[in-house]
């Protein structure tokens, strides 16, 4: 056990190290007719991959590539491969076992460093990438150092010997120069490289950027045969950070100006604009069915002169400096026929019309709105109300039973079409004498969910007067519905107790009716709660892989009842809902005791919160200890030499 528990307080040392120290910084040399090569280069590979260090490496393909065979020469390396961890702090020649790199790595990990901080940022510019570099000291002292930043390709092109791409093979230096800062402060490096004739198939998905800041120091810390007795001094790593490009996204396209979706003009045009990361766009664009393409180019408007009545899509084509094209479209309607009139309330010739009622005229068009006048007959005061440029809204002052004219003159489209005179007649209902009444109210005796609702037999005057309180008060705010026949009462607060709501003789319609009597309803307000778990608290024996229902009184807010719910020991788990039920599925193991907690954070979708914190435990099931029971039960070969003896035996027996 005490095996065990070392190893954990070492493992959690280790993850310390390696959270506050830098990145370790891993230079391989090969070429590609190395037969040991490419077990090396997988091995580092793997370890990247993993993600398990704060690692990055560069692959120096000295056969090929200049810049890394003299880096190669820097290190006078003795063959290949070799493996130089934080600029030669450790040292790993030719192939070894995968532990033997991660050794490597550890001990880097735990060497001192100087304290600077690196933030580096790449920017694709069509041949290469734009790079901008900070670093700032937080040293004592001035910092002198060497700072080189490795341009690599993440998937190379060149093959090692057995056929497999480079990672991370070196292709060329943005930067390779002496750098000098000043105690505490920064110093900025911008530069752009670009690709020579020879890699011109550098692309913006497969390249990357490592800065590395290498400081002076002893030749002690090589290790490694031959590398222990190196000659000249070292240059260890302080820094080392990595960037990529962003991905080039093709150019974003919008209008600027556009016909509307049915225009009532002959004439359209069409202005727009392009944007893209790394250069400009070039536009070309058709009217389909009136004309081709035309050429890539930088206009930016379209112009189209007397058009027929009909439909039309408009399709723009924006395209960026490496070839990638995006594309938008717009549909619209070229109608210029004169408008009509598709609709009225009341309809023409309808009787005992409500005098507070409306007056709804629909257009078949968006309309120029000064070129419309309207007449009642007889004269009444009235005001207006436009709604989405082709329907008018008219609040007459209307006596009972009239017989009533409206007459729409003038009346022309936002395309100047004109409309022809067009009158229509309705006749007022008698005065209403009768008084309203209560047809039902929601909740009733019961839990209040949501809005209040009070149905009336006919619209109501919408402005209360006192006609509602609510007993205890409660603040609330209310709007009608369903022409001013349905009243719904919001809750500013919802507050558990319970309730009652008086409808007073305040309430009138819009004739001024009173109802007859004060009319009272009671309703409750409870705080949510857990009714029901699909495992008991305690439980034992629970299947690793039990889904576990939760049933909630209310329904409730889903985000805050997630967000406030945890189990330990943590585990992965997903999560649905069923109405009110919270179904979680657990990844658990076996023969552990977990907690469930929902904490009364959780709300319900009113906001109010769980009446307590909600907590459960139980047991998974032990895992069954199959080698074990195999080891106790007897073997066949045995039960049938048991069988032999006892057989015979018996006859010797009966001889």
């Amino acid at each position: 056990m005490k095996k065990y528990l070392l190893l954990v307080i070492s493992f959690i040392a280790f993850l310390a190290i390696a959270e506050v120290k830098a990145n370790i910084f891993c230079e391989e040399a090969t070429t590609t007719t190395c037969k040991a090569c490419p077990a090396v280069s997988e091995i580092i590979y793997e370890i990247y991959k993993s993600h398990e260090y704060p690692f990055y490496f560069v692959s120096l393909v000295a056969d090929k590539s200049n810049v890394a065979d003299e880096r190669t020469d820097e290190y006078n390396v003795y063959g290949y491969p070799t493996v130089f961890f934080d600029g030669g702090y450790r040292v790993v020649f030719g192939k070894q076992n995968k532990q033997d790199y991660i050794n490597a790595i550890e001990q880097c990990l735990q060497r001192d460093r100087a304290n600077i901080e690196a933030i580096m940022n790449t920017k694709w510019n069509g041949n290469g990438i734009d790079v901008d570099l900070t670093l700032k000291s937080k040293e004592n002292d001035a910092y002198e150092g060497y700072l080189k930043i490795y341009v690599v390709e993440p998937v190379s092109r060149w093959n090692d010997y057995e056929g497999k791409p480079y990672h991370f093979a070196l292709i060329g230096y943005a930067i390779n120069e002496e750098i000098y800062i000043e105690a505490g402060k920064e110093i900025k490096k911008h530069v752009i490289w670009n690709a020579s004739k020879e890699d011109y198939v550098v692309s913006n998905d497969n390249i990357m950027a490592i800065a590395v800041v290498f400081n002076v120091a002893s030749n002690t810390g090589y290790s490694d045969p031959p590398y222990n007795n190196h000659p000249f001094t070292a240059y260890y790593v302080d820094v080392c950070v990595a960037s990529s490009p962003p991905v080039d996204e093709p150019p974003i396209l919008q209008f600027i100006e556009k016909p509307s979706s049915i225009e009532g003009f002959r004439n359209v045009s069409f202005k727009w604009k392009g944007e893209d990361d790394f250069g400009d766009v070039l536009f070309s664009y058709k009217l389909v069915g009136y004309e081709e393409w035309h050429e890539w180019g930088n206009e930016t408007t379209a112009f189209y002169y007397n058009l027929q009545d009909g439909e039309y899509e408009f399709i723009l084509r924006g395209k960026d400096n490496i070839g990638q094209i995006s594309q938008i479209k717009w549909k619209f309607v070229v109608d210029t026929s004169p408008p009509t009139i598709v609709g009225t309330s009341p309809k023409d010739g309808a009787r005992n019309v409500p005098i507070y009622e409306p007056i709804v005229i629909k257009f078949s068009h968006e309309m120029n709105k000064k070129s419309v006048k309207i007449s009642i007959y007889p004269k009444v005061d009235y005001t207006l109300q436009w709604k989405n440029g082709n329907e008018i809204v008219i609040y007459p002052s209307l006596e009972y039973e009239t017989l009533y004219t409206v007459t729409i003159k003038n009346a022309t489209r936002i395309g100047g079409q004109k409309m022809q005179k067009f009158s229509f007649s309705f006749e007022t209902a008698s005065a209403d004498v009768e008084a309203p009444s209560i047809l039902y109210v929601k909740p009733f005796l019961s839990e209040l969910y949501g809005d209040i609702k009070i149905k009336f037999s006919e619209p109501m005057d919408t402005i209360l007067h006192n006609s509602i309180i609510i007993k205890p008060w409660i603040p609330f705010s209310y709007k009608w519905e369903e022409n001013d026949t349905l009243l719904l009462i919001t809750l500013r607060h919802y507050l558990p107790g319970n309730y009652t709501v008086e409808i007073t003789k305040f309430m009138e319609d819009k004739s001024g009716n009173p109802i007859k009597s004060n009319y009272s309803f009671s309703f409750y307000i409870t705080l949510p709660h857990i009714t029901y778990t699909s495992i008991k608290n305690g439980e034992e024996n629970v299947l690793p892989n039990t889904e576990i229902r939760i049933k909630f009184s209310h329904g409730m807010d889903k985000n805050s009842v997630e967000k406030n719910l945890s189990i330990h020991p943590k585990c992965n788990y997903s999560i649905s809902w069923e109405g009110n039920v919270l179904i979680i599925s657990p990844q658990l193991k076996w023969g552990k005791k977990y907690f469930i907690n929902i904490s009364r954070d959780a709300k319900d979708n009113r906001s109010i919160p769980l009446n307590e914190n909600f907590s459960i435990w139980f047991t998974t099931e032990k895992e069954v200890e199959r080698e074990g029971k195999e080891e106790q039960m007897p073997s066949f070969t045995f039960l049938l030499f048991i069988i032999s003896i006892i057989i015979f035996l018996l006859r010797k027996k009966s001889k």
